[in-house]
């Protein structure tokens, strides 16, 4: 009896260490997310390798990633030539568009986002690219930053060609860690600004990488 009680106990001391060490060994997944982003056939016809990064619009209730709106462009354009890109500078295509296109206030009641195919078309053309890229914020969820070190969001993009040709669009949605897989920044900006590349990493990941 005696031994066959230490033989149990031993068993489920043994289950108990193999799953505290699982619980422990279990690595929580940087980005979650979700995607509708798809390319077009015109994308693998058209071949575009300049492409021009329209300002980041923020289309949030209360303009929750106004102050990030800069960095996500630039983000843009750092990651683009991951992809085999290469991105037109940002003042090369605000300065054509300043004398080309109408100033636009995104805030305002009933106006269109600048992804509505008919108002991205005023903008493509205008600085020798061969695409444009808009991107569009509509969730920046900040709340749970310094809790969990996690960020909700959900972004629009749409690349199209200086023709007006929709070439690549969708939306991607979820949920990403600062940091990464490896630690976070401690202050909260820091935390934003990660989650911020981490999140374009993840957009750019789904247009599909130019085919030389």
């Amino acid at each position: 009896m005696v031994t066959s009680f230490l033989v149990r106990s031993a068993q489920w001391g043994a289950l108990a260490t193999a799953c505290l060490f699982s619980a422990a060994c279990q690595v929580v997944e940087p980005a979650m997310v979700d995607s509708t982003l798809a390319p077009t056939p015109a994308l693998a016809a058209t071949r575009p390798a300049d492409v021009a990064v329209l300002a980041v619009e923020d289309g949030t209730p209360d303009a929750a990633a106004s102050r990030h709106l800069m960095f996500l462009r630039q983000e843009l354009m750092r990651q683009l030539p991951d992809r085999l890109y290469s991105p037109v500078t940002a003042f090369t295509i605000d300065s054509a568009l300043a004398s080309k296109v109408a100033p636009r206030d995104a805030s305002a009641k009933n106006t269109e986002s600048i992804l509505a195919p008919a108002v991205l078309r005023t903008y493509v053309g205008h600085c020798g690219e061969d695409a444009v890229l808009a991107v569009r914020v509509d969730r920046w969820d900040e709340s749970r930053l310094l809790i969990d070190k996690r960020l909700r969001f959900e972004l629009q993009a749409a690349l199209m060609s200086n023709k007006g040709e929709q070439l690549w669009s969708g939306t991607l949605r979820g949920e990403i860690k600062a940091g990464g897989a490896g630690a976070a920044p401690r202050d909260k900006d820091g935390m934003a600004r990660s989650c911020a590349t981490l999140a374009v990493g993840e957009l750019l990941q789904r247009l599909p990488q130019r085919n030389l």
